[in-house]
């Protein structure tokens, strides 16, 4: 079910054989005048202070992205699990948030609300408003639908992103789904395939960039009570992995 924060508050070297000499010409002028004599292969250095002017940055500083105002959260049961402790964790942070998870959750439009992942970020859209920061946790339910072939989930990741705020930055968590005795479908490749993709989304666009879930679980692996699904302690850590992954506006 989803959830707005409580009151929406509350978002060239010198040659070995067959060197080039290097001739040194220095020129004697008025006192005040100096000769440098450098290696070729030297840093290049200021050896001394302007005669007039002011100093300055020639190379611009690039300023840090700025943080988050307004987050919506779309995700499925992992999120749902996690639901309590991260919806906290974006109050605390003093992110204006807004938190839609449903279980069984899936990625595409044409599956029916609440469990079409672009349904839910229209719907947020239309009733909540807009945001600056998207984050999306969704892929596990659609790895046995396409989601391992690379083609699939390419086009699965542009659609729901064509869902979000034009312009948004968007974190994405990424999956890990461990083999189901139920089935002979292999979610272990399936998850390998869907997270490179989404790693190449991330080395290709710079406001896309993915919560390495993953890592985190496998390195928990404790946490697990079923394939994909973690405990109370792992949903506590995995809010607390997505809350820190966003920047904040600061005072």
């Amino acid at each position: 079910m989803p959830y707005a924060d409580d009151v929406m508050a509350d978002r060239g070297r010198g040659r070995r054989p067959g060197a080039v000499a290097l001739a040194v010409v220095v020129i004697v002028v008025p006192a005040a005048a100096f000769a440098v004599v450098a290696a070729i292969d030297d840093p290049a250095t200021v050896d001394t202070q302007a005669v007039r002017g002011e100093a300055s940055q020639v190379t611009p500083t690039v300023p840090p992205p700025p943080g988050c105002r307004r987050v919506i959260v779309i995700g499925d049961s992992l999120m749902d699990n996690a639901e309590p402790w991260l919806r906290a964790g974006l109050r605390d942070a003093g992110f204006t948030y807004f938190v839609d998870a449903e279980p069984s959750r899936r990625i595409p439009e044409r599956v029916r609300a609440p469990k079409s992942g672009v349904k839910a970020a229209r719907s947020v859209r239309a009733t909540w408003g807009e945001a600056d920061c998207w984050m999306i946790a969704l892929g596990s339910n659609d790895l046995i639908f396409g989601g391992g072939d690379p083609a699939t989930a390419d086009s699965m990741i542009d659609e729901m992103l064509g869902a979000t705020t034009p312009d948004a930055r968007v974190w994405w968590v990424n999956v890990d789904y461990h083999r189901d005795s139920r089935t002979s479908f292999d979610f272990p490749r399936a998850t390998a395939v869907f997270n490179e993709r989404l790693d190449a989304r991330a080395a290709a666009d710079p406001a896309f960039t993915v919560i390495d879930w993953y890592s985190y679980a496998e390195a928990n692996l404790n946490w697990f009570f079923d394939p994909v699904h973690v405990d109370r302690t792992g949903s506590i850590a995995r809010a607390e992995q997505a809350v820190a992954a966003l920047p904040r506006s600061g005072p």
